[in-house]
């Protein structure tokens, strides 16, 4: 079976949760799985964004979907958060096996060297690709700078810069959080409630901050939104926790009355918001924080469901496990170009949405199959994969 890409821990295996020891144990088959389909969403949620309400996005179509965003809305609630959780665990995993130079090396290695590479080559392209006709000042000055400013150059990388910034965190803390510990506080039964609780307040106190200084939302270089990279910190966080602790993941994957009552509620809360909105900081400040409980519970479930119902190796999750980076990694100038080819057409939106996600799924499997996976030298380039020191024997 494939190794887990480099964007949650590109290691080929994995202890059971909560414990680390020195030689390697059983992989993660049901972490591994959730991974790949939580990249792969991130081809969904693009493939409906030119056909969403709000007609923002890079390339937008004449007709519009309601129920494709809401499908975009939905896959937004859970994604990003789960898969943080995802790689704030494998992070932790690793951090625990090497020395904190070593673990930021090969961090920086598997996270940036890809986003550098899409980025000076399938990135720029589809900023060129967007800016046609040529744009006043030329390319550099009238597309890819503001492109840059703007953070659309980066475009979906935008993950990778956040987690290196994690990662580098976590480095620093190496001798506070990877040492063993005799007892941890994190064992206790009210630990959970208590940190989910907290949790859900960060994007409230991070809205509050950008508010009170506005450039606190806006794009650091075209890199790093300061705002984001404070809201989705808690998962990471969070995963790195539940490396740590035996009871604490325990707890996290049993889905009781309670977090069923949680996500109801905020549910409601929510839907009540959306259908007669009060103009007030009061309704915006709840709104806030029943989102974030809403994306706890939903992560609860994915990762409950995911070590439930994918306990065992699978031929298929193995493949999309090596497959899904490179999909991901190549989708976005799919997407673009599909959607632009498909504006003149009189289709229903619900159809050019199949057909923007099957050629932004196939094409970017094909090439990884055919270009990436065979070779170590694009396997380097595409996933920071380490090149062979030597030839294998043949």
């Amino acid at each position: 079976m494939a190794p887990p890409s480099a964007c949650t821990g590109g290691v080929a295996q994995a202890e059971a949760p909560g414990h680390a020891t020195a030689a390697p144990q059983a992989r993660l088959h049901e972490l591994d799985a959730l991974r790949s389909v939580l990249m792969l969403l991130g081809v969904v949620l693009h493939a409906s964004n030119p056909y969403g309400l709000d007609g923002r996005w890079l390339v937008v179509d004449p007709t519009r979907s309601a129920t494709l965003e809401a499908l975009a809305d939905a896959i937004h609630l859970f994604r990003m958060p789960a898969f943080f959780v995802v790689a704030g665990y494998f992070s932790m995993r690793l951090l625990r096996r090497q020395p904190a130079p070593a673990f930021a090396r090969e961090r920086m290695r598997r996270l940036l060297l890809p986003a550098l590479v899409v980025l000076l080559s399938l990135n720029l392209v589809q900023v060129w690709v967007l800016a046609l006709p040529a744009p006043a000042g030329g390319f550099v000055r009238g597309a890819l700078l503001p492109a840059l400013l703007r953070g659309d150059w980066l475009g979906h990388l935008w993950f990778l810069v956040d987690l290196a910034l994690y990662c580098l965190v976590l480095a620093a803390l190496r001798p506070w959080v990877a040492a063993p510990t005799a007892a941890s506080p994190l064992s206790r039964p009210q630990a959970l409630p208590l940190l989910l609780a907290a949790a859900a307040l960060v994007p409230l106190a991070s809205m509050a901050a950008a508010h009170a200084l506005p450039l606190l939302a806006a794009e650091i270089g075209g890199l790093v939104n300061p705002e984001e990279l404070v809201d989705h910190a808690p998962f990471f966080a969070m995963g790195c926790l539940l490396q740590r602790d035996a009871d604490l993941w325990r707890r996290f994957i049993t889905v009781g009355r309670g977090t069923w009552w949680c996500a109801g509620i905020a549910g409601a809360l929510l839907l009540g918001l959306a259908v007669s909105p009060p103009a007030t900081p009061v309704a915006t400040a709840v709104a806030v924080v029943a989102r974030a409980l809403l994306a706890w519970c939903a992560v609860r479930l994915l990762f409950a469901g995911f070590t439930r119902w994918v306990g065992g190796a699978s031929r298929t999750f193995g493949y999309l496990s090596d497959a899904s980076y490179s999909i991901y990694l190549f989708h976005h100038l799919c997407v673009v170009l599909a959607a632009r080819a498909l504006l003149p057409l009189p289709w229903a939106p619900l159809a050019k949405f199949g057909v923007v996600l099957a050629v932004s799924m196939l094409v970017p499997l094909a090439v990884h199959h055919v270009l990436v996976r065979p070779y170590a030298v694009m396997r380097w380039l595409f996933n920071g994969r380490p090149l062979p020191h030597t030839r294998p024997p043949r």
